[in-house]
């Protein structure tokens, strides 16, 4: 957890509109290195909500990098985020007020989009075959 002041890290999100849901909220992670698990945490400095959606929050401090594309504060935002598992991350900048929302995509990782694009288009195709294939039987075309 960074040293940020919780009471103007909490003052700032909710001013900008965000319900606080926890504080110091704790996940486990197992990390399993030769055939032995170990067990760990992950803590949120705190998980909130606005319109509908769930956030971790990390605060930044004024020595560490603010980039999110920079490895060592990519790697701990993508521990939040597995370890969470909500809608994103807020990064945020109390000295700056800043609010940045951060998620991450992986290149590997198949939207369910695709699969659903993939069988519409299937069943239109089917659709298409059985609607000729019927005008034939009946002698229509």
């Amino acid at each position: 957890m960074s040293n940020t002041s919780s009471g103007s890290l909490s003052e700032l999100l909710r001013k900008r509109g965000y319900q606080i849901l926890g504080i110091g909220q704790k996940e486990s992670v197992i990390v399993r290195q030769d055939g032995r698990e170990h067990l760990g945490e992950s803590v949120a400095e705190y998980t909130v909500s606005k319109n509908g959606k769930r956030y971790v929050v990390w605060g930044m401090r004024g020595e560490e990098p603010s980039d999110p594309t920079e490895p060592a504060l990519r790697r701990r935002l993508i521990e939040l985020d597995r370890a969470f598992g909500l809608n994103g991350i807020l990064l945020v900048d109390p000295g700056t007020g800043k609010i940045s929302e951060v998620s991450f995509k992986y290149p590997r990782e198949r939207d369910l989009d695709l699969y659903f694009h993939f069988f519409g288009a299937l069943f239109i195709v089917a659709l298409v075959i059985g609607i000729i294939w019927l005008m034939v039987a009946v002698r229509l075309f």
